[in-house]
């Protein structure tokens, strides 16, 4: 009577013992999956038979400052000399107008208006704000310096300004692109911010004391000899004399851009990408072609990816890639009241 309870008892406890193992075993095979993806997926896009894909991730990690991620996505097969040839830096400089063929103007009568609009491209949608005032732009600089970088929101607050976007080239000491340290000459209302003791040319972008924008390879004696007062580091440069640059393409990325029209009009870009709103984001020469449709005499490119930021009268306009918000870059250019 006794034993068929026992039994029983020990079948089940057999069945009991059994569903661990079963969800083990489907454990295992979930992970050996996952890594039978992951490096083949790696071998396909670092070695395989797609140069143009290969270069399109190389491309969009360096410009997002985090090219320290492509070794280990690699699994260590990618030589540093490939990473190398698609620095960041190496990208930044293109045409550049020597300093005594550059005419100064002064836009004292400028409007003081801004205008948003907003483009519908085929792989992205970019926003533009078209300031008429180029006095009334600055640089703004994390006050962090050499710690972290703050968000283009806090930035645009800090400073007491109505507009921004985000701005120039950083580092960290952890290679973490939390934007503690501005590269190249930094200039904020006249004072240099970082590059004085520097005799070195950088790709410049900046605005002089009578709001004339300039951008190229310039050393800080070269923007003092214009009477720069505000000025960052980034490029390429897009539109100079009013004509096209031709640069290295880069992909397609969210990107943010800055240029001038002849009567003194600023032109902010930003666009959006990265599977955003089913759009992989836009090329160098996308960017180039609407700084040209609103007649921009000289055009530069700025941080993008991550880094892409506008913000207007207090709220975001577009949506930062990053699943976190918007990213702590070093500088920005911001657009202050009237």
């Amino acid at each position: 009577m006794d034993r068929r309870p026992h039994r029983t008892a020990r079948i089940q406890e057999s069945k009991t013992k059994d569903k661990p193992r079963r969800r083990g075993g489907w454990l295992g095979v979930l992970i050996a999956t996952a890594l039978y993806a992951f490096v083949s997926a790696s071998l396909l896009v670092f070695h395989g038979p797609f140069p143009a894909l290969r270069t399109y991730v190389i491309d969009t990690l360096d410009e997002t400052r985090h090219g320290y991620l492509l070794r280990p996505l690699s699994l260590f097969t990618l030589p540093e000399s490939v990473i190398a040839d698609h620095a960041l830096s190496g990208s930044l400089v293109s045409d550049t107008l020597p300093i005594s063929d550059i005419v100064t103007r002064d836009f004292n009568d400028a409007d003081n208006s801004m205008h948003l609009y907003t483009y519908h491209g085929n792989t992205f949608t970019a926003y533009i704000l078209v300031v008429d005032n180029p006095k009334r732009v600055r640089v703004a600089v994390t006050k962090y310096l050499g710690e972290r970088g703050e968000t283009v929101p806090q930035l645009v607050q800090d400073a007491g300004a109505v507009a921004g976007i985000n701005g120039g080239a950083f580092a960290d000491n952890n290679q973490q692109g939390t934007g503690a340290q501005p590269l190249g000459i930094t200039i904020v209302d006249g004072r240099v911010i970082t590059g004085a003791n520097s005799t070195a040319k950088y790709p410049e972008i900046g605005f002089t004391s009578g709001g004339q924008m300039i951008a190229g390879d310039y050393s800080l004696a070269d923007l003092e000899k214009l009477h720069v007062t505000e000025a960052l580091s980034f490029g390429p440069v897009l539109v100079l004399n009013g004509q096209p640059v031709e640069v290295p393409d880069q992909g397609l990325n969210p990107r943010t851009a800055i240029g001038q029209t002849a009567d003194g009009k600023v032109i902010m870009v930003v666009t959006d990408g990265r599977g955003q709103f089913g759009h992989l984001g836009a090329s160098m020469s996308d960017i180039t072609a609407i700084m040209l449709q609103y007649h921009a005499v000289i055009a530069a490119d700025l941080d993008g990816g991550s880094s892409t930021t506008m913000v207007y009268n207090g709220r975001m306009v577009n949506t930062p890639v990053d699943l976190t918000g918007p990213r702590s870059v070093a500088t920005a250019f911001v657009v202050m009241p009237n």
